[in-house]
């Protein structure tokens, strides 16, 4: 599932390879080009064979050496009226 609001809803992305055993998988997600300018918060979530979702958090009791949340990715909407440089 893909956030484009922080992880305040999510939506299905569209699955490009075939299931397989222990297999990544591609997919994609359109997003439209939010009318207003500013900050995007852009999330990605797997859900397991059983259709568990990661979690949202860190869990501290896997220290440093796993990360098994969603990393956040920052995108900035220009304003198309303002010239850009």
């Amino acid at each position: 599932a893909v956030s484009t609001d922080g992880g305040q809803s999510w939506a299905e992305a569209q699955w490009l390879d075939p299931v397989g055993r222990h297999a990544w998988r591609r997919w994609q997600f359109e997003w439209r080009t939010p009318a207003r300018p500013g900050k995007y918060t852009l999330l990605a979530r797997a859900k397991d064979a059983q259709g568990t979702a990661q979690p949202a958090q860190h869990d501290p009791n896997h220290g440093s050496y796993v990360i098994n949340h969603p990393l956040p990715i920052e995108v900035f909407v220009d304003d198309p009226a303002k010239p850009s440089g």
